[in-house]
């Protein structure tokens, strides 16, 4: 038996140690729009919330790895206060890979990998073609606090739509991604 007190260990252990054990975590797959560029991004630390209001959360580090500037779906909900959180199919999963890299902030991932999208909701930003699920939603808000890596967002659930085909959804297992199959 091995009991360690998390506080003290070193921001990466805790990391790793986090990432290899809550698992299966969900791929939350966020777009947004600011001044016409959209935002297409992988979260793993995604979740629902509450059902009353209808709230996901989604956790959102400072930075941008390489780049002096905020993480676009950081700054894009901050900003325009609207994104829509999507659950890609297992079909998807090259795509969700490419759009976890990190591009300048006037680069589009939609562009750059050459994902087709709809807009479903002219208010809203598109969602990719294809995706099964999608949670249309509004900043609700945000704990913030200095000594936090990653931000919790709040988004409240405006729209939902469904494909109503069966999919297999993808999720983090410890580093990878994996199918989910019920």
């Amino acid at each position: 038996m091995e009991l360690i007190k998390f506080g003290e260990l070193p921001p990466g252990d805790r990391y790793r140690l986090t990432v290899e054990n809550l698992i299966p975590r969900p791929i939350g797959w966020v777009m947004t729009e600011n001044r016409g560029v959209l935002n297409l991004a992988p979260f793993s630390y995604f979740s629902g919330v509450s059902s009353r209001p209808p709230l996901l959360s989604i956790s959102i580090g400072r930075r941008k790895k390489g780049l002096d500037e905020p993480k676009d779906t950081y700054r894009n909900l901050l900003e325009s206060r609207k994104g829509v959180v999507m659950i890609p199919d297992y079909s998807q999963l090259e795509w969700v890979e490419q759009t976890g890299q990190t591009l300048p902030r006037v680069r589009s991932e939609v562009e750059e990998f050459q994902i087709p999208v709809e807009r479903i909701l002219p208010d809203y930003p598109p969602i990719v073609k294809g995706v099964p699920r999608a949670f249309f939603c509004t900043l609700y808000g945000t704990f913030d606090r200095p000594e936090l890596a990653t931000i919790p967002f709040f988004l409240k659930i405006e729209y939902f739509y469904t494909t109503q085909a069966p999919f297999t959804p993808i999720a983090r297992l410890g580093t990878g991604y994996q199918p989910v199959r019920g």
